[in-house]
């Protein structure tokens, strides 16, 4: 399952949409987060997936992106709960995404997040950056 994605060329003159997912990316969420959830043992937390993270670095995937998707989107789903953020699908001048948004425009792109993150096989990183997520949404009241 492919969802819409950033383009690599900005288009000109984009205003920010923010739109809701649609039934295909909804069911496409619900199924990473159910799998990333089913290999910690129903023990999902910032904390269990950096774990998880770290597994999965330790071999070189023909193909990160499921592993990235899996983990980056249960990612943005423990940030949607803890903060009462809502799944989108975010276009502007950088192509086209999905996100978690909430209050104040508070926006985090999951999966791209950890994608940063594979090229230089970071790892312990998930935790801290959950925890000062919350802190900044926190402080937007």
């Amino acid at each position: 399952m492919r969802f819409r994605k950033r383009s690599s060329q900005p288009e000109s003159n984009v205003t920010e949409h923010v739109e809701p997912l649609n039934q295909a990316e909804q069911e496409w969420v619900a199924t990473n987060v159910a799998e990333a959830t089913r290999m910690l043992d129903g023990k999902l937390s910032a904390e269990t997936l950096d774990d998880l993270w770290a597994a999965l670095m330790k071999d070189e995937p023909a193909d990160p992106n499921p592993a990235i998707n899996m983990v980056g989107l249960a990612f943005g789903q423990l940030l949607a709960d803890r903060l009462g953020l809502s799944w989108v699908v975010l276009t502007d001048e950088n192509g086209t995404e999905i996100a978690v948004r909430g209050r104040a425009n508070f926006t985090v792109f999951p999966t791209n997040f950890i994608a940063k993150r594979y090229a230089g096989r970071e790892v312990n990183f998930i935790a801290p950056a959950y925890n000062d997520m919350v802190q900044t949404a926190e402080s937007l009241g």
